[in-house]
């Protein structure tokens, strides 16, 4: 998955989700009509935000802060300003962390509040402790595989194939094409495709495959293995190197922007960049295994919104009136233009760039995303996320069988149950 790392989604750091919480001291340090706001992108991203919003509300201040590195860098200096009493009046709340949050009453009770009123049932769903609703989550993402459309033409292809062994055999009419990088993930999203075959694997029972590994009715050997070995045969057939395990998301970026890579994971967030980067491209499918799968992808709700639980008085009304922004049609139409995130609410038609179209209709249109770390224990979601990454390095390195690779994350889930 090549997100957020890029947004991101690369959710490591299980130490930001046992740092102890210190509630008592998690009050906000802003005052009067001034609100703070922490979130887990720059401020570029969000800079439509905070001018369409200062515009609407030229009375209330906006100081913004964020983090610079993936989402597990954010995780951890969430969890540092709050144990040191810097918790923002408006924050992002990761859905890893949620749980964590509210059981140390540090997010505000969001149910009832008139601005949630047509936020997504699924977005609310993954923002639900204890059945009632601490954040607003108003955006969705998922995965698709990024292609360059003049280097697939060298090959004599137009689109991304529908099936994995049909996607391998183009990536080897690529390199005879010479394309010599026809596919690259990042270190932090490898085994991109896999989360997308658990969906459809998982879509016809009553719990998906991660919640019966989460609840020790089955194991990652013996529902992970068939995945990795499937994913092993881009280092097999010589169609991705190794060197993969070195890449960071940006370099991936990098090389596809400058018209050198002919297929990445990647998702709406990138549309900006790589019209700008001026290259022929598109987005497609992810290739799933058999002909006849339904198409999924890698995906969820993204965090929401979240108000200090500590804030009162004008501030209070103050957070409450930019959530209400945040949820109204000006404000989703200024994070889809600053952040490229889709808005995912019950009255909001988002506008999509015709690039993004085809996994527009397959995913967001069905409802067919998959996150897998949904599924597992929530205090070891982030770590258990990362060793994923960390055993797929190994196996990518000849190092480790895929068969190894499952054995070892049940040997890790067992040390964070």
């Amino acid at each position: 998955m090549m997100k957020r790392s890029m947004k991101a989604l690369a959710v490591i750091g299980a130490a930001a989700l046992l740092f102890p919480l210190v509630a008592c001291g998690a009050g906000s340090t802003s005052s009067g009509k001034e609100i703070t706001f922490f979130a887990n992108n720059t401020k570029e991203a969000y800079k439509p935000v905070l001018d369409g919003f200062a515009k609407a509300n030229p009375d209330i201040k906006i100081k913004f802060t964020t983090t610079n590195g993936a989402q597990a860098g954010y995780q951890q200096t969430l969890q540092t300003r709050i144990s040191g009493g810097q918790l923002a009046d408006v924050f992002v709340a990761p859905p890893e962390q949620l749980s964590v949050l509210v059981k140390n009453k540090v997010v505000k009770d969001l149910t009832n509040e008139s601005f949630m009123k047509n936020i997504g049932d699924t977005n609310k769903q993954q923002s639900t402790v204890d059945g009632k609703v601490w954040s607003m989550s108003t955006t969705a993402w998922s995965n698709a595989f990024a292609y360059n459309k003049d280097l697939l033409r060298k090959a004599g292809y137009d689109n991304i194939p529908e099936t994995w062994d049909e996607f391998l055999v183009m990536l080897k009419k690529l390199k005879d094409a010479g394309v010599q990088k026809p596919y690259l993930e990042p270190k932090s999203g490898l085994g991109a495709p896999v989360e997308a075959w658990i969906g459809n694997d998982s879509s016809g029972q009553s719990k998906t495959i991660d919640q019966q590994i989460g609840d020790h009715e089955s194991s990652f050997a013996d529902s992970y293995t068939k995945y990795y070995e499937q994913w092993q045969k881009l280092f097999a057939q010589n169609v991705m190197s190794s060197d993969v395990t070195g890449l960071g998301d940006d370099q991936v970026r990098s090389e596809f922007a400058s018209g050198r890579l002919a297929v990445m994971p990647s998702g709406y967030w990138d549309v900006k960049p790589f019209k700008q980067a001026g290259i022929n491209f598109a987005f497609g499918r992810i290739p799933m295994l058999h002909k006849g799968d339904e198409s999924w992808a890698p995906g969820s709700a993204d965090s929401g919104y979240a108000i200090n639980a500590k804030i009162s008085g004008d501030k209070l009304t103050s957070a409450e009136k930019f959530l209400t922004y945040l949820a109204s049609d000006q404000g989703l139409k200024a994070i889809q233009d600053g952040a490229g995130l889709i808005p995912s609410t019950k009255t909001f038609t988002a506008a999509i760039d015709p690039t993004f179209k085809e996994p527009y209709d397959l995913y967001f249109k069905t409802g067919h995303v998959y996150l897998n770390s949904l599924g597992w224990p929530v205090t070891g979601r982030s770590t258990l996320r990362g060793e994923t990454y960390s055993q797929l390095q190994k196996v990518a390195l000849g190092q480790i069988t895929p068969a190894e690779a499952a054995k070892n994350l049940d040997a890790k889930l067992k040390t964070l149950s």
